[in-house]
């Protein structure tokens, strides 16, 4: 059985974690990011822009001639655009571009992964994870995180709404959100591409969907889904 996985925007911390697992775990690992670099534990490389949503229909494309449909896919990128004065201070064109990760660049995924799914092995798992945050579980107070939080609260209802939309076929959909110790979030510093690896690797082999918000520590391990506030552990 041909086991391949798609890694949507595949850096040196995350991207890298997670395809390492799956390659340690028998999968065929195509990563995917604008500059075509090939990380670590992937197989195989492909260019894509979740910015633009041609370029993913392309990227699955590819993946399927190169190594087969994928059965398992991740979802990394995002954007970031902190405003340089007031809330409404963020430029339209860098907001349009930051919650379009989270809007039409992840449908445009989730429709292309659920044609995979449906060529992929039938005995092969269906997982399609997206790599989140808590913003869309805590109080909207800080203006710096107004575009990546508007992404990331459409990203978490998309995934909702499909993880509850696929069951009969069990193709299986997971916000995932690395927390501190006490619940809250995590610096870039703290960021692990190890534990999301072990965590990815965990919900891949589940046999059910179970809950699609997904939280857990440093160590890969889940953790506790407790109201939250925006608050950075040291």
């Amino acid at each position: 059985m041909s086991l391949v996985a798609l890694i949507l925007g595949a850096g040196a911390n995350v991207g890298k974690g997670v395809a390492q697992q799956l390659k340690a775990n028998g999968y065929t690992v195509v990563v995917g990011s604008r500059s075509t670099t090939k990380v670590d534990g992937a197989s195989h490389a492909v260019k894509l822009d979740v910015t633009l949503p041609e370029t993913i229909k392309t990227a699955f494309a590819e993946t399927e001639k190169i190594a087969g449909p994928p059965n398992v896919v991740v979802f990394n990128p995002s954007g970031f655009s902190p405003p340089p004065g007031d809330a409404v201070s963020v430029p339209l064109e860098g907001f349009t571009r930051d919650v379009a990760f989270g809007t039409t660049g992840l449908y445009a995924a989730v429709q292309e992964a659920v044609a995979a799914f449906r060529k992929a092995p039938k005995q092969a798992p269906k997982a399609f994870i997206y790599t989140g945050n808590i913003l869309p579980f805590v109080p909207a107070t800080l203006p710096v995180f107004l575009s990546g939080g508007v992404s990331k609260v459409a990203a978490a209802y998309q995934i909702q709404l499909f993880s509850n939309s696929f069951k009969e076929e069990n193709f299986r959909f997971y916000f995932a959100s690395q927390i501190s110790r006490t619940g809250g979030p995590v610096t870039m510093k703290q960021l692990s591409g190890h534990a999301h690896g072990v965590a990815y690797w965990n919900l891949v082999q589940r046999k059910d969907q179970g809950d699609w918000d997904l939280r857990f520590y440093e160590d890969g391990s889940e953790g506790p889904h407790e109201p939250v506030h925006l608050v950075f552990q040291p």
